[in-house]
């Protein structure tokens, strides 16, 4: 990124989910295509985490955004996070190289997975895609920009 460049002609929302409090299961977001992108940041906002709670988050692959084939990314998930620990109230963030993905079997879309267990936890996230093929992105999914 060029000192010229304002970050949201290189850095496009993909997805995200509000902060909200989680419940004991996986929640995974939505495929979004990097077809576009050279890479990606996923940026997750933890806030309490319930007593005994855990949360772990992970980068799945797959061929479509519908999640066809999906599978992990190698070396692309946080150290768990325990509440027992004193964890939480934290920011997280998961970089890929869209190199890093299976491109030889056309593995284009990912997903975060988050899983709490044993107790819920409050969190958010934002997947940006970032460094597009085609610059600069769009602004479509940005509320308002202020420049």
């Amino acid at each position: 990124m060029s000192y010229t460049e304002r970050f949201t002609e290189v850095h496009y929302p993909l997805d995200a989910d509000y902060a909200d409090s989680f419940a004991i299961g996986t929640h995974t977001s939505a495929y979004v295509s990097l077809a576009n992108y050279h890479r990606a940041i996923f940026v997750i906002n933890v806030g309490d985490i319930a007593a005994g709670g855990a949360l772990d988050a992970k980068l799945l692959q797959a061929t479509t955004t519908a999640g066809a084939g999906a599978k992990d990314i190698t070396g692309k998930a946080i150290t768990q996070l325990v509440q027992a620990d004193g964890d939480g109230d934290g920011i997280l963030a998961i970089e890929l190289q869209t190199e890093e993905m299976d491109v030889t079997n056309l593995f284009d879309c990912v997903a975060l997975e988050l899983t709490v267990t044993s107790a819920a936890v409050e969190f958010s996230y934002i997947v940006y895609g970032i460094e597009p093929r085609f610059p600069p992105t769009g602004t479509t999914n940005w509320t308002e920009v202020v420049t």
